[in-house]
């Protein structure tokens, strides 16, 4: 099997709207609350408020990315829902802006914070869509990374700052 660590291509996992906070994320159920130290039981919960698939289609899919507009996990500063994504094989999330903390967070748990340099192009990727991150060793030092919709044959622009 060759490795490319060049590159990242996955599908977007899900795609999210604006102000999403914590609790839309995972349960608060007290059950989990007992549980928090078993990320696997609490990774289960991950986002069925929103997307009941969601959970499936990550698991079949070994990961991929996530897709959002604005104020993700806004309000949020503990690491429990970054710790989630990178077990459940997130390997980045793509966004019209982000919470220092929360991009600080996915930085510490593996996952590339990708902030789109047109917002606009939030509107023009979709849910299943297949998406390459090519020249990642290069471009990471520059700032500005392609990403490639291959599902739509185009590409757009983001910004990196690790």
């Amino acid at each position: 099997m060759d490795i490319n660590f060049n590159e990242i291509t996955a599908g977007v996992m899900i795609k999210l709207s604006d102000n999403i906070e914590k609790d839309d994320i995972l349960s608060s159920d007290e059950k989990l609350l007992e549980n928090q130290s078993n990320i696997d039981t609490i990774s289960k919960t991950c986002l069925k408020k929103i997307d009941e698939g969601f959970i499936d289609r990550v698991t079949f899919n070994k990961g991929g990315f996530i897709v959002c507009g604005d104020n993700l996990l806004q309000q949020c500063s503990d690491s429990d829902v970054e710790k989630v994504f990178s077990h459940l094989g997130i390997k980045g999330v793509i966004s019209k802006s982000f919470n220092e903390k929360h991009k600080d967070n996915l930085i510490k748990n593996n996952i590339i914070p990708m902030k789109f340099v047109d917002a606009k192009e939030y509107d023009e990727v979709g849910l299943y869509d297949i998406l390459k991150v090519k020249n990642l060793l290069e471009d990471l030092s520059k700032g500005i990374v392609e990403v490639v919709n291959i599902t739509k044959g185009d590409s757009f622009f983001v910004k990196t700052e690790l």
